[in-house]
């Protein structure tokens, strides 16, 4: 559970007095939210070659500077 005031913005798991009491301004104006659960999405395709680049880019670099 969620704690948001609506006058400084405060957002915790803890609320003030039987939570209904912001703890960081004393305010009387919090509400109960329950969290949200993120829906992630999958990287596309595109994520991982420029993954794959860069590490190629990185082991190429190493590798002229200890050639020179």
């Amino acid at each position: 559970m969620t704690y948001l005031c609506k006058d400084c913005s405060y957002r915790g798991t803890r609320g003030g007095r039987a939570g209904h009491q912001c703890p960081a301004c004393g305010s009387l104006n919090i509400g109960r939210h329950l969290p949200h659960t993120v829906d992630r999405q999958t990287p596309g395709p595109g994520r991982l070659v420029l993954l794959v680049v860069l590490w190629g880019c990185l082991f190429g670099l190493i590798g002229w500077k200890l050639s020179h």
